[in-house]
């Protein structure tokens, strides 16, 4: 019963706070024997302290929200998904938060940029797939021109510009000309 219900959340991923909620249980101390119990017939995988899934396929997008929150993807992991950067970044998944972090999960780089309060509560070019909050190409862009001065891009074909530049309005000046100019070309 507890695994449907796990199953049926279209999460893949789950904090001890989120299975509290799922399984309606208050007291911690049923719910750690129920987690343990769950452990043990293999119906719940650790992926580290805290965080489980019900299998080994778990989002890792989702996870990387998960492990630092406030978080979303974005930076080279959107980036190369999309063909902006051709540099593989198949074993790192990058993103923004309120503060710096690194952490290696099943031979997976999770890194983590801080960026300004602003910025990063500002919803604009974000959006939530298959669970997690990741960043469209354009705001990927933004957000890695914002951090890294200059930052070299190889293909820019398939960018939406007007999008591009609707997004960067909510960056400092500098991000902004950059993008006006990327956008110029």
């Amino acid at each position: 019963m507890s695994l449907t219900k796990l199953i049926t959340s279209k999460k893949t991923v789950f904090s001890v706070e989120d299975l509290s909620k799922i399984f309606n249980i208050n007291n911690r101390n049923y719910l750690k024997v129920l987690l343990l119990r769950m452990l043990k017939r293999k119906e719940l995988v650790r992926i580290r302290r805290g965080i489980y899934s019900y299998t080994n396929e778990y989002n890792r997008f989702e996870l990387a929200n998960k492990l630092k929150r406030p978080s979303y993807v974005s930076f080279e992991r959107i980036l190369y998904d999309n063909g902006v950067i051709f540099q593989d970044s198949s074993n790192k998944i990058t993103s923004i938060s309120n503060n710096s972090y690194f952490e290696k999960i099943n031979k997976i780089d999770y890194q983590y940029f801080k960026i300004k309060n602003e910025i990063l509560y500002n919803p604009i070019g974000i959006l939530i797939e298959k669970g997690a909050r990741v960043a469209l190409v354009e705001r990927a862009i933004c957000d890695t021109i914002y951090l890294s001065k200059n930052y070299y891009f190889d293909n820019l074909n398939k960018i939406n510009k007007e999008k591009l530049l609707a997004i960067s309005k909510i960056y400092n000046k500098r991000t902004k000309k950059e993008i006006e100019r990327i956008c110029s070309i």
